[in-house]
């Protein structure tokens, strides 16, 4: 992700008529929305073979700095660079038309082994059919049910169908137990691996639907599995709550239309600021957000909640012929062994508000339970 520079002071309103046919601007916003499109692609990138989600991401996102700055293209260093200020516009849309190909081939992939694995089903009930006949209408109804569920596409109903006729599989097969239990361990391997696969796509799109940012589920399995890497591996997190200030009265003022806008823009400059893979930028619930910070302790907390205010004081949101200014309070907490997320998040929270009491547009850095530093 990639800063874009902000005007220091509100813009005037823009005036279509005064400017006809101003290529530079047009050619500025066509490279931020080229760019824009591959930031929005690195957030959602997903494993793909071999391939990792993150090894993609930041191809992505050197691609989309090579489309705003120049830098040099992935696998291309400064000095091998032929010139350096040409955009190599050639290989990009190489990349991401192969990068298209490959997604689809897995995702084509992924669907041929789910087929395979339920034909593998439906042969092994053929003949345990044939050998147990008193079984058959047992048989027919579960693979009855399993059809609807793979039908439906409900990654949920697909699990629990296809267990219960994994179990099925084995009350029938009873007599030639050794088989059968070999045949639904393959099975349950192989159907366990598909609906991870479908899990993880889910849970990688759950983004909140407004600002496109984790929503909070995700910030709170999220934060809870940050927590017990942290304690194993021994390294600290840092956990800062965030709240726009007064942004009842930018809705009141402005209408919600408004809010919305402001909220988004929020959202988009925290993910600015914050752009390491293992960061996490999420909305917690109306104009609060939270940001989980691997490998940061006390050391780093205050700099970096500095570094989240003035990415909200940077924000010019234009609403119609008026710019929005806003500003935000931040709670800042870092991580005390054998804490619990809940004891976190609340000892963050405790912080946050003290900033909005003490006049907000500051941040408060919780040190200890027992007491805080305001800055």
């Amino acid at each position: 992700m990639f800063w874009r520079k902000r005007p220091s002071a509100p813009l005037e309103p823009s005036n279509p008529a005064a400017r006809p046919g101003d290529a530079s601007a047009d050619l500025d916003e066509a490279l931020e929305g080229a760019a824009g499109i591959l930031r929005a692609r690195a957030r959602h990138a997903f494993c793909v073979g071999h391939e990792d989600a993150a090894s993609i991401a930041t191809t992505l996102e050197r691609w989309a700095s090579h489309v705003l700055v120049r830098s040099p293209p992935p696998g291309v260093s400064r000095d091998d660079a032929t010139d350096p200020r040409a955009r190599d516009w050639r290989g990009l849309v190489e990349y991401v038309g192969g990068q298209a190909r490959r997604e689809q081939e897995w995702v084509h992939g992924s669907v041929r082994d789910m087929r395979e694995a339920i034909f593998t089903l439906v042969e092994t009930l053929g003949r345990s059919s044939g050998a147990q006949g008193r079984h058959d209408a047992l048989l027919r109804r579960r693979l009855t049910t399993l059809n609807g569920a793979v039908e439906s596409g409900s990654v949920d109903a697909l699990k629990r169908e296809a267990l219960a006729v994994a179990a099925a599989v084995t009350a029938v097969m009873e007599e030639q137990r050794l088989l059968a239990e070999r045949q639904a361990k393959e099975l349950e391997e192989r159907l366990h691996v598909l609906t991870e696969q479908l899990e993880q796509t889910r849970r990688e799109g759950e983004t909140d639907p407004l600002t496109k940012v984790a929503n909070r589920r995700i910030f709170d399995v999220s934060l809870v599995r940050a927590l017990a890497v942290a304690s194993a591996v021994r390294r600290p997190l840092t956990l800062l709550m965030v709240d726009v200030d007064h942004f009842k009265r930018v809705n009141d003022e402005h209408g919600h239309p408004a809010g919305d806008k402001v909220l988004c823009a929020v959202a988009d400059g925290l993910a600015r600021a914050f752009p390491r893979r293992s960061d996490l930028v999420a909305r917690y619930g109306g104009e609060e957000f939270a940001i989980i910070l691997a490998d940061s302790g006390d050391q780093d907390a205050e700099s970096l909640a500095a570094r989240c205010l003035g990415a909200v004081r940077g924000l010019r949101i234009e609403v119609g012929l008026r710019v929005i200014a806003v500003t935000a309070s931040v709670g800042v907490a870092v991580a005390r062994p054998g804490e619990s997320a809940s004891e976190l998040v609340a000892r963050a929270d405790r912080a946050l508000y003290d900033a909005k009491r003490r006049g907000r547009d500051r941040f408060i850095h919780a040190v200890t339970p027992a007491e805080s530093r305001a800055a």
